[in-house]
């Protein structure tokens, strides 16, 4: 049950969420080696490339948030930092319970300085189609970059033209 799940636990299903979402839809996926950094993943579909934080949504006050902010702590300091668009292009909130994205571009997101109620996010809910169309060929869910092998050919290249 979600709500047994340690809070590192939720993170990384969180994560995992976002990366099968992502592969589903065609994206290649780059994560970071380390875990410190602005960034959680790199997309990237027909050459376009987009920074992602992925924050898993919480529940406060019976409302589904998106908390907006990270919080890092060493030896009892606290730090609070905000992303910019020059940090990443998309915050994206993963839902565990229900499996939805939101897909928060940074020009929305960075409106609210804490967290989102995904009441205020309903038109970014699953919605990809604001990135593919920054992708291109947004009616093709194929890669024009791949060669089609005809029922004879065996993908060797035999001889000289």
């Amino acid at each position: 049950m979600a709500n047994d799940w340690k809070t590192i636990e939720k993170g990384y299903l969180g994560d995992l969420l976002v990366q099968k979402k992502f592969i589903e839809k065609g994206y290649n996926l780059f994560k970071p080696v380390l875990e410190n950094g602005k960034v959680d993943l790199i997309v990237e579909k027909n050459n376009v490339y987009f920074k992602i934080q992925i924050k898993t949504i919480q529940t406060e006050n019976n409302k589904k948030i998106i908390p907006l902010r990270k919080i890092s702590h060493n030896m009892g300091e606290y730090k609070i930092k905000l992303y910019t668009k020059d940090d990443i292009d998309f915050f994206i909130g993963a839902d565990i319970e229900s499996n939805d994205l939101y897909i928060l571009p940074i020009s929305f997101s960075s409106k609210y300085t804490r967290s989102v109620s995904i009441n205020n996010c309903q038109e970014f809910k699953n919605n990809f189609k604001q990135m593919e169309l920054l992708c291109g060929n947004i009616e093709n869910e194929e890669d024009d970059n791949v060669e089609t092998l005809t029922d004879n050919a065996d993908g060797n290249d035999v001889g000289t033209e």
